[in-house]
């Protein structure tokens, strides 16, 4: 379709923009003109002078109602005069171009009558402006070329310049000559006499940012247009010169300055026309940075305020782009409706090549909301299909993931099973190891008691023998002690020897803990992690069961535990690991 086509290309940018440009053109100028015919006439005109002075609203009024007592066939100067005043008032303050066309044409018919050139060629030149403000690119044409062969062959540079400024506008949109466009807009833009040359060159400027190559030349020319208005005081085209210049901003992608221009040219808004462009550019602002919602409320604005005036083609911008930003958000109503009221519009202007073209565009949107109801419609079937597959895709995950439960379920129950295995033996090699070591120690105390006896038997053999009381006595405290070393180390020699090699981990997690136990201490605790009694502790180590238990008592305070239940084969088990 044409409008998306244009929607993400430059060439939509500068169609919008040159849209724009066509439909903000400047102010006509009335004729001037020399004598009345008759003597109550020339009074009226006189009063009618003095109320222009005084107040233009009170001109216009006194003009219509002369005008109006005015036999319709009166060809006098006089009333051309007046026409032309009531053209220029009712286009520049009551922007009702219906009836400035009107009151043109009746001033036209004037001059023809009175075969006045100058003001012919002057009046064709400006009801061209006024038909190309319409879109009435067929009427436009053909009075700017008269009013531009007469304006030559007269040597009125004003309204020759006023000619090639319309055929510039015909040329670029109904021709898109843009190199015979340039040319014409040359002969206007590059030198002036006078202020109205001087605001025909403003208009030239405004026109040629349809032509800008870079976003440089479109500051040059922004910079050469607003000195010439701030220097002739063209409040009115400095606002177009700031419209124009952001819209060709937004075609540069230079969103800040766009924005700065538009900023720039509120303040000078004075009527509805002027705020109907500045919020039709506001909007086209709002749709190039992405905010769809405020472009269509500052379009539709402007659309109500450029409503209040008769000629339509000014809503065509707004009309052409709310239908895109409609369409592209798929609310095809409300695009088509913005269509329709595009159609019409042209439509009422009786250009006939744009209403066959709006024909095919309309039937392009039709097409589109069938196209679209076609996509939806495989939209529709393409999700259900996914639907389905995604229903499979579930089916088959919750079997896969029920497998997975299942088989680490399985896994889980046989390291459960190893694991009670692995504790198992390692309980059974425990076990193990601690009869080993109670065997070795019953095997040393059988040896040593053997020896012992053998020992005592010769000791006391001897001491019998021996009449030295002294000697007997210490013999004997010898035998004591020798027995109770002699048994005590040899045992514990054994037993360390034996759990040295099965309990590394539980020394070493012990003696990282608590490395201020003493000897004696690790012994007795090494005993009570191989949970012996009190009383087997007692014969190990050869000593008496209260000893025993009062160093058990030691260990528990060393420990922290004296006010708690727990107990030290608890307590010294978590350091086997």
């Amino acid at each position: 379709m044409i409008f998306r086509e244009y929607y993400n290309k430059s060439t939509y940018y500068r169609v919008v923009i040159a849209l724009f440009f066509a439909l903000t053109t400047a102010i006509a100028q009335p004729c001037q003109a020399q004598h009345f015919s008759s003597r109550q006439q020339h009074e009226d005109y006189e009063r009618f002078e003095q109320f222009h002075k005084l107040n233009r609203d009170s001109a216009y009024y006194y003009a219509k109602r002369l005008v109006n007592d005015i036999d319709t066939l009166a060809t006098s100067m006089e009333v051309a005069i007046l026409y032309d005043f009531m053209a220029e008032y009712t286009e520049t303050a009551l922007h009702s171009y219906s009836k400035s066309l009107e009151y043109r044409l009746q001033s036209a018919h004037i001059y023809e009558a009175l075969d006045n050139k100058p003001c012919i060629t002057r009046t064709n030149a400006l009801l061209a402006r006024i038909y190309l403000r319409n879109g009435d690119y067929h009427n436009a044409f053909s009075y700017s070329t008269s009013a531009l062969k007469s304006a030559k062959s007269l040597s009125d540079v004003t309204s020759e310049r006023e000619a090639y400024l319309v055929l510039e506008q015909v040329t670029y949109f109904y021709n898109n000559d843009i190199d015979l466009a340039m040319e014409y807009n040359h002969l206007v833009a590059d030198s002036y006499e006078g202020r109205e040359q001087a605001h025909q060159t403003v208009r030239a400027l405004n026109n040629r940012f349809n032509y800008s190559m870079s976003y440089d030349e479109t500051l040059d020319l922004t910079l050469l247009a607003e000195t010439l208005c701030k220097e002739y005081g063209f409040s009115d085209l400095l606002i177009n010169v700031y419209l124009n210049a952001s819209m060709q901003s937004l075609a540069y992608e230079e969103f800040e300055m766009s924005l700065e221009y538009l900023e720039r040219a509120k303040p000078l808004l004075s009527n509805f026309k002027e705020e109907g462009y500045y919020y039709s550019a506001l909007g086209f602002y709002n749709l190039m940075v992405g905010d769809s919602s405020e472009a269509i409320v500052n379009l539709k604005h402007s659309i109500e305020l450029l409503g209040q005036d008769d000629f339509d083609a000014k809503n065509v911008h707004s009309y052409f782009l709310l239908q895109d930003i409609f369409f592209n958000e798929g609310r095809y109503k409300e695009a088509y409706e913005a269509l329709m009221a595009f159609a019409e519009t042209y439509t009422r202007q009786h250009n006939a090549t744009n209403v066959v073209n709006l024909s095919k565009l309309i039937n392009d949107m039709e097409l589109a909301q069938a196209d679209e109801r076609l996509k939806q419609h495989q939209r529709e079937m393409q999700q259900n299909q996914e639907y389905n597959d995604l229903v499979r895709h579930i089916h088959v995950g919750v079997i896969c993931f029920v497998a997975a439960i299942a088989i680490l379920a399985l896994l889980l129950w046989r390291m459960q099973r190893k694991n009670s295995r692995l504790i198992s033996i390692k309980a059974e090699q425990e076990l193990r190891h601690k009869n080993e070591i109670i065997k070795v120690q019953q095997l040393q105390q059988y040896e040593e008691q053997n020896n012992m006896t053998k020992l005592s038997e010769e000791l006391i053999e001897t001491v019998n023998i021996s009449d030295n009381r002294e000697m007997r006595n210490a013999l004997r405290h010898i035998i004591h002690r020798l027995n109770k070393k002699h048994g005590s180390n040899n045992n514990w020699a054994e037993v360390e020897k034996t759990l040295a090699n099965n309990n590394d981990v539980f020394f070493e997690n012990l003696l990282k803990e608590y490395p201020n136990l003493t000897k004696n201490e690790r012994k007795l605790c090494t005993l009570i992690h191989m949970n012996l009694s009190t009383k087997e502790i007692a014969n190990i180590t050869h000593q008496s069961i209260g000893s025993i238990n009062v160093a058990r008592s030691r260990l528990r305070q060393k420990f922290g535990l004296t006010d708690s239940d727990i107990s030290l084969i608890v307590f010294l088990d978590k350091f086997k690991n």
